[in-house]
């Protein structure tokens, strides 16, 4: 497991999770994922002595589909109001409330839709980088689901056979073009392998970012050609 730096409890704010909770685990370092890549290096972090500079977030498809979702629960309770008290006559608000209902399924159907294309994507996002001429590169992060455990060959003292926590490996597709997206300069479609997660889990659940950070960036950079 990871040992958290003297120094690392007195910045910011601790992230504990339970370490057998495995969905928790990766949840977390999914959000530091966008978390480290979108915001502005802080002092002494890895991200400044690196000088990472951070990318611009989309959030297109959340945005989507959080507006489908208000515009079908907003026709459906609009159109149960009218119905209750205004138009309570059925034979003259069966044709609007089954009108609403196809919106509803259908606006539902394209959220599902948008939820299933985006897939794994946890991060997307753009910066722009001077080097003689402006480069524009894009950056697509996916976050597959984590393999399982594997075995050590010594046993603890319990007797039980002692497990190596799961790899946590990312998968990038990434490009950076000029001239105005026209001439393309560089293209990754590649796995990203980070470690396993008791490299920055702490026995007792704490998430040393500081060394997840050393090591995205580090990975990242290499796989750009940087």
């Amino acid at each position: 497991m990871a040992a958290v730096p003297n120094d690392a409890k007195a910045k910011g704010d601790r992230i504990i999770v339970d370490n057998s909770n495995l969905s928790e685990l990766k949840a977390t370092c999914d959000e530091a994922v966008e978390r480290i890549l979108s915001r502005q290096p802080e002092f002494g972090s890895a991200a400044q002595s690196q000088g990472f500079a951070p990318f611009k977030v989309s959030h297109f498809h959340t945005d989507l589909r959080l507006v489908i979702g208000f515009t079908a629960s907003a026709i459906m309770i609009g159109t149960s109001i009218w119905a209750y008290f205004v138009e309570k006559e059925w034979n003259r608000n069966k044709h609007a409330c089954a009108v609403a209902v196809v919106a509803y399924i259908i606006l539902s159907s394209i959220q599902m839709t948008d939820s299933y294309l985006q897939g794994n994507n946890i991060f997307t996002g753009t910066r722009k980088m001077l080097s003689n001429r402006i480069e524009t590169e894009h950056l697509i992060i996916a976050s597959p689901p984590l393999p399982k455990a594997t075995k050590k060959g010594a046993k603890a003292s319990n007797s039980k056979p002692v497990l190596t926590p799961p790899a946590y490996t990312l998968h990038i597709k990434y490009t950076r073009k000029t001239n105005k997206g026209k001439s393309l300069l560089s293209k990754k479609d590649d796995s990203l392998p980070l470690g396993h997660l008791g490299e920055w889990f702490t026995e007792e659940g704490e998430f040393v970012q500081g060394i997840f950070e050393q090591r995205l960036l580090a990975g990242l950079q290499k796989a750009f050609g940087q």
